[in-house]
Formats: structure tokens, sequence, C-alpha cells
């Protein structure tokens, strides 16, 4: 007769997983645009004309200050030239005296050499006007328009999660023993129901 009664609990397991991912974050692009605008610069120079008359002026007896101060130097100096070379003459003339030739002479002649006179037909002004000029100037100096583009590479940043593998213990195996059958009791008289 069977006085033990053993039951058995088997394991219970339950198993979770989740697949390993790669998580990837792409970010939006981002451009730079730097726009420089066209650029003209013009320089212009009107022509110049330069009209000097003094020469003319001159020619007409319409002289400057200047003009009269230099004119009476040179008279001042073409007089004293002539003065000098005048005594010179009569005095050369002096010199010959012994061949004949009277003071009187000397000086009639000397006379008669200043009383030249000279007649012609002059145009006035007899020196033109000095006309000179400076052409017109135009620079142009042009830059044109340009768009710079300066693009920003970000970087990709990912990120790897590894797989997992979860394994729960629901239940853990066990193994009951149980006595079904009359307690022995030592001695036999410990029982209760003990009968002599």
């Amino acid at each position: 007769m069977n006085v033990l009664k053993i039951t058995t609990t088997p394991i219970r397991l339950s198993m979770t997983s989740q697949r390993a991912r790669l998580d990837s974050e792409i970010p939006d692009p981002e451009i730079g645009i730097i726009q420089n605008p066209g650029r003209l610069n013009m320089k212009s120079e009107n022509i110049k004309v330069n009209i000097d008359t003094s020469r003319s002026r001159d020619s007409m007896g319409f002289k400057t200050a200047r003009g009269l101060m230099s004119d009476a130097a040179q008279a001042g100096l073409k007089a004293a030239a002539d003065a000098t070379a005048q005594y010179s003459r009569v005095g050369n003339q002096m010199m010959q005296i012994q061949d004949g030739v009277t003071v009187a002479d000397i000086m009639k002649n000397q006379m008669l050499a200043q009383t030249n006179v000279t007649t012609g037909i002059g145009f006035i002004p007899s020196v033109g006007t000095d006309i000179s000029w400076t052409p017109a100037d135009l620079a142009i100096d042009f830059a044109p328009a340009s768009v710079n583009f300066e693009p920003k590479v970000q970087k990709t940043e990912s990120v790897y999660v590894p797989g997992e593998l979860n394994v729960n213990v629901e239940q853990y195996p066990r193994v009951d023993i149980e006595y079904i059958g009359d307690p022995m009791y030592v001695p036999p008289s410990a029982n209760p129901a003990y009968e002599e």
C-alpha cells in the first residue's frame, strides 16, 4: 500500500525578446547665401580749354606791368649798348682827324645816321592767341553682382540599440511529498487510539 503521495510541479518560463535596431537622426540641411550687389563707379572729367592771349596783347601794346618792366630793362640794355657803340665809332673817327675829317663832319654823319625812317604794313595783333586743350575723360569701374553659397554639412548621428532577450521564471519547479497513511507511533502506546 502506498502511503506517500508525490506531486511534481514543472518549471514555467516566459521569454521576451527585442530585436537590435539602429536609430539614425538626419538633421535638416542648412545653406548660407551671401549676396554681393553689383557696383558701378563712373568718374568723368570735362574737356579743358586753355586760352592765352598775353603774347597777342603784348604785340598790340597792351602789356602787363611785368611785360612793361621786362621791355624797359631790354630797352635800357640796348640803349646802353648802342650808346657805347656810338661813342666808340665817334672816338675812332676822331682819331682819324689827320686825314682831313673835321668834327663837324663827324657830327653831321651821326645826325644823318639817326634819321632812318622805316615804313611798312603790319598786322595787329602780330602774334596769335595760344590755345591748348585737354580732352574729356571717362573712367568706368564695374563689379558684377555675385552670389556665394556656403553649405553647412552636419553629421548624421546614429545610435545602435542592441538586441535583448529576457527569460522570466514564472513558476519554479517543485516536488511535494505527502504522507497519506496513518501515523506510526513509536512506541505504539503513544497512539491515542491505542488499545491494549
